[in-house]
């Protein structure tokens, strides 16, 4: 009862002055919002980076040409191409599928509409080794890739910008420089991830944009996801010996290729990602340090202004600790105030900003809420403790006699 009296006494010298009282709470809002909504984007990233690397899978392994500079130019060692790809499919046991990747950018017609869509590539596993599916139609297949078929699948946005007129896009021939591509399938729509739309791709064999579209003999790069009996470390070792091998390397001479992985990949941008946030947090923090020095230069001011009132109270018996509790509670309670505000108005311009952001997930940051409440105690205590403990230590006939 005793603490419920205190509280309530805190709260009604608090609003004797409402101005005031949020004029101070104002640098606690302002900083815990902002540590609010740096910590929400932050596990809104990790979610979506999650979301994206699990849609691909984190078990795909990438080859790709290693540039080294040379002077004051870039070159690289080894140009990756199709024997490559034959070398690791003829002999990589770690891998469950395997595909040559090539990329490029093209405008497509049908009739009178064109398009500027991204054209890719890869063997009949492609869509496994990228997390996407077809919603209608179907995927090429080895044979397709063995002849340099003309077929084709389109993604939604293609469809829709190529075909105004209602006609259905299956069985259509749309026409890819001076090369007409059968359409054979429609991809499933996907979300945009790290600005690629992947509703606005073609989808070929590679042999096909290889030797009819681009009349090149080298591949962008290898993708191999490993076995799921397989770990990712055997897997890249296996890939590094066979390609090794492949392109004559001596044992001590470095790799002349890349390898990634997308495991080791997440790894790194979780790693950078958490570090940007934590000192984004820290930075936003120091406006607390401001509002926590406004709680203390407050809280001077009211002592100043009820050094009657401390007098009258210990003249009727009230003891220090009484004081001491009495002007301690009104700077926690004006600091959590502040940080319940702040929380509430962090949470809400974030979930807006998410709301006019796509590709940013709405996630709620339960440690990003303790936590502020427990910084929002310990800076009212903080702040609160030398103020309170100098109310407490006045005189009463002093403070009786102050004018």
């Amino acid at each position: 009862m005793l603490f419920l009296d205190t509280i309530r006494l805190a709260l009604r010298a608090l609003m004797r002055n409402r101005t005031r009282t949020f004029l101070t709470m104002l640098g606690i809002i302002i900083g815990i919002s902002s540590v609010i909504i740096m910590m929400s984007l932050g596990s809104s990233l990790t979610h979506y980076m999650d979301n994206v690397f699990s849609s691909i899978g984190t078990n795909v392994i990438n080859v790709r040409d290693k540039w080294v500079r040379d002077g004051g130019s870039w070159r690289i060692l080894h140009q990756i191409d199709e024997s490559d790809y034959i070398a690791l499919r003829d002999n990589c046991r770690s891998a469950k599928f395997i595909s040559p990747d090539l990329t490029t950018s093209s405008p497509v017609v049908f009739g009178n509409n064109s398009h500027s869509a991204t054209i890719a590539s890869g063997n009949q596993h492609y869509l496994h080794l990228n997390g996407m599916s077809v919603a209608r139609g179907s995927m090429f297949d080895d044979s397709d890739v063995r002849s340099l078929a003309k077929v084709c699948l389109i993604g939604q946005t293609v469809a829709e910008k190529l075909f105004t007129d209602g006609q259905q896009p299956l069985g259509q021939t749309i026409r890819c420089g001076n090369v007409p591509l059968l359409v054979i399938g429609i991809l499933q729509p996907r979300e945009k991830q790290f600005n690629f739309d992947f509703n606005n791709l073609i989808i070929t064999p590679y042999t096909t944009l290889q030797k009819r579209l681009l009349g090149r003999t080298d591949i962008d790069q290898i993708s191999i996801a490993a076995a799921p009996t397989s770990d990712n470390d055997h897997a890249v070792e296996e890939v590094r010996q066979i390609l090794r091998i492949h392109h004559g390397l001596q044992p001590d001479d470095p790799d002349d290729f890349e390898i990634e992985v997308q495991s080791e990949t997440m790894d790194q941008l979780s790693s950078v990602l958490n570090i940007v946030v934590l000192i984004l947090s820290l930075i936003a923090g120091i406006s607390l340090i401001v509002g926590g020095v406004g709680i203390m230069n407050i809280m001077y001011v009211t002592v100043t202004e009820r050094t009657r009132e401390i007098g009258l109270r210990k003249a009727l018996g009230a003891r220090r600790s009484n004081i001491l509790t009495q002007f301690l509670s009104e700077s926690v309670v004006l600091s959590l105030a502040g940080g319940l505000l702040g929380i509430l108005s962090g949470l809400a311009i974030y979930a807006i900003a998410s709301a006019f952001i796509e590709q940013l997930p709405f996630v709620l940051n339960a440690s990003a809420i303790l936590i502020s409440f427990l910084v929002c105690t310990l800076v009212g205590i903080f702040f609160g403790w030398y103020p309170a403990r100098k109310a407490a230590a006045l005189d009463p006939i002093q403070a009786l006699r102050y004018e």
